[in-house]
């Protein structure tokens, strides 16, 4: 089992231990800063000033606590920097359709949801049931796999019981836009949950929600405490190495990786794992010019600020790059092992289409392995996201309208989609 790094590298910025050097923010893979912009900007930073740059354009990927070499945690205080915008200035109203633990309103999964084929309404239905668990461990898809459920639909999964639905998110987007008192709301949902299926382990199907499930939410009231808690992708590469999947059908060729924004939390090893896999099933590698704890997010995260508040054309943009970079690898294929990943990327495409060569989930590269036919609704799943943003979003762009998020109530039912 891959151990992730100690808790406290998502505890409070140590103010005492920040030497204002600058070198956090010199290696940041978003925003090009010379080590005198660095200290500029770290020292509003701490002083609560507008900054230049960096509070409108972090994507909040942690790559800057990484380079602290005081350990001074310089991403938390972006967070409580946003969280003190937030709360003085609310959020632009655009960003209200990608809130989306409280639908009152329509939102971007709520509409792809209500717009999915029979199948995927079918798994939906299945995987909300509070009926006792099969065994002692609860599968959890987090939101961006209930986007994608045929992804799970493969042998490699079929032993796996699967419990979830959009509202019992844990809230990753909520921590890395700094919304601390949603968060605390969040936990209360889970842990009543939770205490209704009363699993001994969990086992996620993202690298964001091990984490934030391992390491964050303990910081924000989740009392359930689980035995274990696995990424999948760890999980899968334990049946390779029992040698439980057998490769029939090698892929002989070569991909560029997506990384997660969450993988360096758990170390080298764990980067190191959808790499093993892939070379497993045939693949050759090709890196990206930003990648491992260097890596850039999928191009969400430039929504992330209070100031972009979700813009979806700074979203679009950001994406563009990294399909730039993907495609100078001259790559066969791009490969994602975050779901959110797949869509984000999927959705841009549209808008680019001669940017980025094919798009694959690892588990749809796995299932080509092993001589199944991987579904491949993510394109379609992209097509009514992009739908949704233009009829709900794109009209409040310029808007100067501003909104809070309404309390997340602990029963779910009070707001079910």
């Amino acid at each position: 089992m891959v151990e992730p790094v100690t808790i406290d590298f998502f505890g409070i910025f140590k103010t005492d231990a920040c030497t204002v050097c600058g070198e956090c923010l010199t290696h940041c893979p978003i925003i090009d800063y010379d080590i005198e912009s660095a200290k500029n900007e770290m020292r509003r930073l701490i002083a609560g000033k507008k900054t230049k740059k960096l509070l409108r354009d972090c994507q909040s990927c942690f790559t800057c606590n990484f380079y602290c070499p005081h350990d001074a945690r310089p991403t938390s205080l972006i967070l409580q920097r946003w969280n003190e915008q937030y709360e003085k200035e609310g959020l632009k109203i655009r960003g209200k359709y990608f809130m989306t633990l409280h639908p009152a309103y329509p939102n971007f999964r709520s509409y792809t949801a209500d717009r999915m084929t029979d199948e995927e309404r079918d798994l939906l239905v299945k995987w909300r049931s509070l009926e006792p668990l099969k065994g002692d461990t609860l599968t959890y898809p987090g939101c961006n796999v209930i986007l994608t459920p045929t992804l799970t639909q493969t042998s490699l999964f079929s032993e796996l019981d699967i419990r979830g639905r959009l509202e019992y998110c844990c809230g990753e987007t909520l921590f890395r836009t700094g919304y601390k008192k949603e968060l605390f709301q969040v936990t209360k949902r889970l842990d009543k949950w939770f205490t209704i299926l009363k699993p001994k382990k969990l086992l996620v199907l993202c690298t964001a929600g091990t984490n934030v499930f391992k390491n964050v939410l303990p910081h924000y009231g989740l009392t359930y405490k689980f035995e274990k808690i696995t990424s999948y992708i760890e999980w899968l590469w334990e049946k390779f190495e029992k040698g439980e999947i057998k490769v029939t059908n090698p892929l002989n060729m070569t991909v560029t990786i997506q990384e997660s924004c969450y993988s360096k939390m758990f170390g080298e090893e764990y980067m190191d794992l959808p790499r093993k896999i892939l070379k497993k099933i045939g693949c050759t590698v090709k890196e990206m010019k930003y990648n491992r704890e260097n890596m850039r997010c999928c191009g969400i995260g430039a929504g992330f600020s209070v100031d972009a508040a979700y813009n979806s054309l700074k979203i679009r943009s950001a994406t563009a790059k990294n399909l730039d970079d993907a495609r100078e690898t001259g790559a066969d294929a791009i490969c994602v092992y975050c779901s959110g990943c797949l869509q984000q990327y999927h959705t841009a495409k549209m808008l680019y289409p001669k940017k980025a060569p094919p798009i694959y989930h690892i588990i749809e590269l796995i299932q080509l392995a092993i001589g199944e036919s991987p579904k491949r609704l993510a394109p379609r799943t992209a097509k009514n996201m992009f739908g949704g943003i233009m009829k709900h979003q794109m009209p409040r762009l310029v808007s100067p309208k501003k909104f809070k998020i309404p309390k997340i109530p602990e029963d779910p039912e009070e707001n079910a989609y």
